[in-house]
């Protein structure tokens, strides 16, 4: 009898072992599995974005070139160093004097932004402590105002290799929201330099602004 004990007895710590060296075997195949799976996920999420970070510093941006009578045309992979006609420096510049002339109590924020963007890095800088400084933008919400530009000629006075000086003859017409009956239109002579600058994702153009000014002629 006491034989059978001793197999039972055995019998039980052979399994004991057989199942605790079976389970821990699976579950060290399991850590392995889990180290490898972080692994691949981190190498696939690194390879992903070098790709796209490589693509989005190196791609050629898509370019729209305006002539001289204003019809758009959409180049597809132009190069980098492809010179900046006359009519996309007109039409560059007709943008940014909408922008940040065109007082708009609504689109303010959204306006000022785009014509900020348009600036070189220094240049934006200063305009953009000058506009905090004088809180022009909650004036410009608080006036509840909107506006029209007609250009009336637009000038180039000088081109070196690197810059282009224009002057741009407008009418700015003001135009009360709460009352469009009410309006006030004076002429402007408006003068933008120019640099003419690398194309890029952000400067498509490849034309940057560094000098601003705005004349006011008299009454329209």
């Amino acid at each position: 009898m006491s034989n059978l004990f001793n197999y039972k007895n055995d019998y039980k710590k052979r399994n004991g072992r057989l199942f605790y060296e079976i389970w821990g075997d699976l579950e060290a195949q399991n850590t392995t599995l889990k180290i490898i799976i972080v692994l691949m996920s981190l190498i696939t999420s690194t390879s992903l974005l070098t790709a796209f970070y490589t693509y989005k510093a190196n791609r050629i941006p898509v370019v729209i070139r305006v002539n001289s009578a204003g019809n758009a045309k959409v180049l597809r992979n132009l190069p980098f160093n492809n010179k900046t006609g006359m009519g996309e420096i007109v039409y560059f510049s007709k943008s940014f004097v909408r922008e940040f002339t065109g007082f708009n109590s609504i689109m303010i924020k959204t306006e000022l932004s785009r014509a900020l963007n348009k600036m070189s890095e220094t240049y934006g800088k200063k305009t953009l402590r000058a506009i905090i400084r004088s809180r022009f933008i909650q004036k410009m919400e608080k006036a509840d105002i909107t506006s029209k530009i007609k250009f009336k000629k637009i000038k180039l006075i000088k081109q070196t290799v690197n810059h282009d000086e224009l002057k741009l003859y407008v009418i700015r017409t003001v135009i009360s929201n709460t009352d469009t009956s009410a309006k006030n239109a004076a002429a402007y002579e408006d003068k933008l330099i120019l640099k003419r600058i690398k194309r890029s994702v952000q400067y498509p153009f490849g034309l940057e602004i560094v000098y601003f000014s705005s004349l006011k002629l008299g009454g329209a």
